[in-house]
């Protein structure tokens, strides 16, 4: 598979490595909308305007990967539904020492690192990113969007909603609802379900502000 990286950050670069070295696939661009664009050539490969990517790499031809961090949740949605209009087909990369019951129904372009463990009957929505080492428990509904950091845990028959971001090493427990763009802080543990847009820190978490407006933003 030949595929076009959207994205030119540490995040682009890596999920690049991780591709060609881990699921057989060549990359060939790298692509940024044009006002984005700072230098022709990103570690060896061009870098094509986002507006015209489709006629230098037809989506008949060619993949794409959308490969955006954190630092502004809602991009992360603006661009995958760009990519998403151009009819590209938006592969997944999990990787091959993740481990994933053959029950688990996952959409397109998600990023599943190293170690991820996802047990019986959960769904996964689009373009999530779950890093290493992760456990995602039996019977978890996963949205669209969301960042899962390392070392997390979704209890079982629990629900993450939609562009939600876990900090490193959270705990959610079993049955709850996470429920759309909420903020998770780092090492914290959530006993109850959760409001849209708030942010939780703490063991347990606490209700601790909101970001309506804003969206989740990690610095």
């Amino acid at each position: 598979m030949e595929l076009i990286i959207y994205g030119g950050g540490s995040f682009a670069k890596l999920m690049r490595h991780y591709f060609e070295s881990d699921a057989d696939c060549k990359v060939v661009a790298y692509c940024l909308d044009r006002d984005y664009i700072l230098e022709p050539m990103i570690d060896g490969l061009p870098v094509v305007p986002f507006e015209d990517v489709e006629i230098a790499f037809p989506p008949k031809q060619y993949s794409m990967f959308v490969a955006i961090g954190y630092s502004n949740m809602r991009n992360r949605v603006s661009m995958y539904q760009k990519a998403k209009n151009k009819k590209y087909r938006m592969p997944n990369y999990i990787s091959k020492s993740a481990v994933i019951d053959p029950t688990t129904v996952i959409g397109d372009n998600n990023a599943i690192l190293q170690a991820v463990q996802i047990e019986p009957f959960v769904q996964v929505g689009d373009n999530n990113i779950v890093w290493s080492s992760s456990n995602i428990c039996h019977d978890v509904i996963i949205g669209s969007h969301s960042f899962i950091a390392a070392k997390s845990t979704v209890g079982g028959f629990s629900r993450l909603g939609n562009n939600c971001f876990l900090g490193f090493n959270s705990t959610i427990a079993q049955c709850l609802f996470i429920s759309d763009e909420c903020l998770v802080g780092a090492c914290s543990l959530v006993l109850s379900s959760t409001k849209a847009f708030s942010k939780n820190i703490g063991i347990p978490a606490k209700e601790v502000a909101f970001h309506f407006e804003e969206g989740i933003k990690i610095k």
